[in-house]
């Protein structure tokens, strides 16, 4: 019986789009991403000792369409005393890279900085978190070659003098 009016109601919806043309929600593109996702739980420098950020970055790659395109996810769980009070950071960002995959270093293709990082950072929620989705850089790769995508999350730290320091996560596999 439940087989029955499983099949009734997918004749039913089939029946509604009939001559009707459906665009897709973005899930089967965004399900042929390959992504990579690993962690790094970062000391605020100069800070107390309960002021680690815990980092949890997905970096994703796919090949479609004749081209390459790699972004990253970031979560961050932040302590819980830095939710809603700014001055997290003097700055952020995050990099986001196509390289070819070779032995060895493998080259950067194509690169692009992201924007937003910094203001996600500095207007944490009640617990300490939030999350960020980086830009999609976009390359046309030589033929014959593997990429894949990689993210650098790149923090200027208040007070301490060192400008940007750079936390590298894993990169995706490649396609």
């Amino acid at each position: 019986m439940r087989i029955a009016r499983n099949l009734t109601a997918a004749a039913a919806t089939a029946t509604l789009v009939t001559g009707v043309t459906v665009l897709g929600t973005g899930t089967a593109s965004a399900a042929s991403y390959k992504c990579t996702t690993s962690s790094k739980s970062i000391d605020r420098p100069g800070g107390t000792i309960n002021d680690n950020f815990n980092f949890s970055v997905k970096t994703c790659a796919k090949r479609e369409g004749g081209y390459i395109y790699a972004k990253a996810y970031v979560n961050v769980d932040g302590p819980w005393g830095f939710g809603g009070q700014g001055g997290v950071t003097n700055d952020a960002r995050a990099l986001i890279q196509v390289k070819r995959s070779v032995s060895g270093t493998d080259p950067v293709s194509k690169y692009a900085y992201g924007t937003g990082l910094d203001s996600k950072l500095n207007n944490l929620d009640t617990y300490g978190n939030t999350s960020y989705t980086s830009p999609t850089v976009k390359h046309k790769p030589a033929s014959g070659y593997r990429y894949l995508g990689d993210s650098v999350m790149q923090i200027d730290w208040p007070n301490d003098g060192k400008g940007f320091i750079s936390y590298s996560f894993s990169a995706s596999p490649t396609v």
